[in-house]
């Protein structure tokens, strides 16, 4: 009787998902098999998820800077359109008026807590 021979490694090789043996190395490969898992990236192929992270990367950044970049000017602009199209003027006077109003209505609803 031949003893038996050694089975070749499994493919495809697994090992990335067992887990590492470090705390900082486990909080990490947890965080990557979660992101992997949710976006169905274990079943892409290489080129596919760098494709996949680029996109999302530049879609990202592009509404990062329009919310931080442009959003602000949007509200100051649609806060001027809003004072003219209400009091048909626009301008400190109207401007003050509501910021006195609404430093008004701030302290009466902070009294009533």
């Amino acid at each position: 009787m031949q003893a038996k021979q050694a089975l070749p490694p499994p493919r495809p090789d697994f090992s990335f998902a067992r887990p590492p043996k470090s705390k900082v190395s486990f909080f990490f490969w947890r965080w990557r098999i979660w992101f992997e898992a949710t976006f169905a990236l274990t079943v892409m192929e290489p080129w596919e998820k760098i494709v996949f992270l680029v996109v999302t990367f530049l879609s990202v950044a592009f509404f990062l800077t329009a919310v931080f970049k442009y959003l602000p000017r949007q509200i100051e602009q649609t806060e001027r359109r809003s004072v003219y199209y209400l009091w048909g003027q626009e301008g400190p006077p109207v401007r003050n008026l509501l910021n006195r109003g609404a430093m008004l209505l701030s302290e009466t609803m902070l009294r009533k807590i």
